[in-house]
């Protein structure tokens, strides 16, 4: 099994060579002689993702997908010739700087292991470890969907078109998945893709500082992003002893983790390629790089839309810097382009909702202390302050909020504190660095949007994905963590000092980022959910048995129903809503993982009253009804999920396929 997966691995990453660097290469023809082999493999990547999703979504609405892959095919023969060996000898960049090639792989193993094991076939079923037999299904449905057809449905909500979500990630690994379909889409979720980005997430680093600062410095980015955690193992150690953990104590997630959300994860890959793009305009202002740059960017915000509101932020301040300082308006261009060009995207992927975000200032903050931290003392003191309404108690109160403030910056910020050194030294010793430099002034307006938004805004829908704005900030500010680590130890004249300095930085970045595989895989750590053998004949039994258009009914998700299980893993429906029965047939589900159908703006509560309904009170006419209507062809029950027989007769049901664990009928 381990051998024909890593079999498939390489020829997954042969394939993405083919269909995405190779095509992605062309639009660095007229440059490549001018920049270096590191930054020539980090554009070509994503300026190849932008193309892949670009002619996916063009040939999906005008009905010729079935191009997309001789398409790519002839641009990366095409790539061959104009390149000749250049397209394969780029990659010894590797071979001369092993360094370089050690952190990577390093970084893609720390990451990825967040998603590796996860949807694999183990002797007992598939198992699922922290939130991916959520997050996982939901994006493995939507690729399963996007595999037959454009634009797609929402997977687990039948009948409604997917909106009001970035779904461009989702494009580029379902549609791998339909034009190279012996992949399986589990492993390209869990296994492959995971490797791709993470690569692509660091080689975007090292491109991209590097071209900014120096190599050495371009080392460090790479540690503050692949392995640097937030400073929760303090609060672990002292709550229960415990060194390795605590990640998202003070709320956000570390960037070790941004893999399990692709959407994310390319985003940020492809915000650092425009960033490096953007650098490469300003040496020369010449037309090409004005053009790739606007390629890199062209739908970021589809996505993920908070990077479009980063990017959009940064070089908003680095135009009105550059009109100031040098009186050129390219980049005010540039900014008009992408802003119509996104928000052309965003058009495209919503429907009908309202505002975006809740104005809720310092939530993350309040909720920090009370949940996270447990320190309801402190909370009470400034509501205790508060009410006296006295100059003297709004001091206290103002000293609270300081000090609860502080908390949720440097813990968040881990060992990338040290980055403040940096920063104190460019606005208090050069003062004109604030403005006088565009593109410093576009990288500290998109570091401080992550940063702010989260402070006084929510997303409607789930509230804490606002906190994902921080991950931009936790990345930019890791540069400048790398800035001053590198300027200390370069100042530290002592072999022996410097080696120690070094080891403390790694030795107090890396607790968390440990405690993520040791809470998920550690001694006494079990599966959250599993797919059992049964279940998975059942669910390869309705793929084959079952048209493609055909939706399926199942219960609604109950919380209680894990009451009956002594131990985890629980059974994927006692353990959540989710979308495995869409993600594992390929078919629509009438209802099922209302998380995200509610994150989408649809009003599902009607569809829950009716599948409860159908399942427990057995009323023949009402069921009939919903059947007919709603054009239900299967009807799918874990037997632990069934609570009344079901009228066969009387309801149009023929039992098709019955087993220790589940039951299926077809709709006659």
């Amino acid at each position: 099994m381990l051998a024909i997966l890593f079999l498939n691995l390489f020829i997954f990453i042969f394939l993405v060579f083919l269909t995405i660097f190779l095509p992605g290469l062309l639009f660095l023809s007229k440059v490549y002689r001018k920049i270096n082999k590191v930054e020539i493999i980090s554009l070509s990547f994503c300026l190849g993702i932008v193309l892949f999703v670009g002619l996916g979504i063009i040939l999906g609405f005008i009905h010729l997908r079935f191009l997309l892959l001789p398409t790519l095919l002839i641009l990366g023969f095409l790539s061959i010739i104009k390149f000749r060996k250049f397209a394969f000898s780029v990659w010894t960049s590797f071979r001369t700087d092993k360094l370089l090639l050690l952190i990577i792989l390093a970084g893609i193993l720390m990451q990825g292991f967040i998603s590796f094991p996860s949807g694999y076939h183990y002797k007992e079923g598939l198992l699922f470890w922290s939130s991916q037999g959520f997050d996982g299904f939901w994006h493995i449905s939507i690729m399963e969907e996007i595999k037959k057809e454009f634009p797609p449905q929402i997977p687990t909500f039948a009948g409604e078109k997917l909106v009001n979500y970035h779904f461009l990630s989702d494009i580029l690994m379902g549609e791998f998945a339909r034009i190279f379909s012996f992949f399986s889409s589990l492993d390209l979720y869990f296994r492959f893709f995971p490797v791709l980005f993470s690569f692509l997430m660091g080689i975007s680093v090292f491109a991209f500082v590097q071209k900014w600062q120096n190599r050495k410095i371009a080392y460090w980015a790479l540690i503050f992003t692949y392995f640097t955690g937030s400073f929760g193992y303090v609060i672990t150690f002292l709550r229960n002893g415990q060194l390795f953990g605590g990640e998202t104590v003070f709320w956000a997630a570390q960037l070790n983790t941004v893999i399990a959300n692709p959407p994310h994860a390319v985003a940020i890959s492809l915000l650092l390629s425009f960033l490096l793009s953007l650098l490469l305009f300003f040496e020369e202002r010449k037309k090409i790089w004005f053009f790739i740059t606007i390629v890199c960017a062209l739908m970021i915000a589809g996505f993920k839309v908070s990077a479009g509101v980063v990017l959009l932020a940064g070089l908003g301040a680095a135009a009105l810097v550059d009109l100031i300082v040098n009186r050129k308006l390219d980049l005010f261009y540039l900014l008009i382009t992408l802003g119509v060009s996104n928000f052309a995207v965003i058009k495209f992927m919503t429907k009908g909702v309202g505002e975006y975000l809740i104005w809720e200032p310092w939530w993350f903050i309040r909720t920090m202390v009370v949940a996270k931290l447990d320190w309801m003392d402190l909370e009470l003191r400034r509501q205790h302050y508060a009410s006296k309404g006295t100059w003297h108690s709004w001091l206290r109160v103002l000293q609270i909020e300081i000090m609860a403030f502080s908390i949720f910056l440097v813990g968040n910020l881990g060992m990338r504190v040290i980055g403040f050194i940096e920063i104190f030294k460019k606005i208090l010793l050069k003062k004109q660095w604030l403005y006088n430099k565009p593109f410093e002034a576009g990288i500290l307006a998109m570091m401080l949007t992550g940063f702010i938004i989260p402070l006084f805004f929510l997303q409607k829908g789930i509230a804490y994905n606002t906190v994902q704005f921080m991950q931009y900030f936790l990345l930019f500010f890791g540069f400048y963590g790398a800035i001053a680590t590198e300027k200390i130890s370069e100042q530290i004249k002592n072999k022996l000092f410097r080696f120690l300095f070094v080891i403390l930085v790694i030795i107090l970045s890396v607790p968390t980022v440990i405690g993520n595989l040791v809470e998920f895989y550690g001694p006494g750590k079990t599966p959250l959910a599993k797919i059992s053998n049964e279940e998975m004949e059942a669910l390869q039994f309705l793929r084959t048995h079952s048209e493609e258009d055909d939706i399926i009914l199942n219960p609604s998700f109950d919380k209680s129903l894990k009451d009956r299980y002594n131990s985890q893993p629980f059974p994927i429906y006692a353990w959540y809503s989710t979308g495995y029965i869409s993600g594992l047939t390929g078919r629509r589900t009438y209802l099922s993982l209302e998380e995200m159908v509610i994150q989408t703006g649809f009003d599902y509560e009607g569809r829950v009253l009716k599948v409860n309904s159908f399942f427990e009170k057995n009323d023949t006419l009402a069921n009939r009804k919903l059947l007919k209507e709603e054009g239900i062809s299967f009807v799918y029950i874990p037997k632990d999920q069934l609570k009344a027989q079901l009228d066969l007769k009387q309801n149009y049901l023929d039992l098709i396929f019955e087993n220790s664990e589940v039951i299926i009928y077809k709709v006659i």
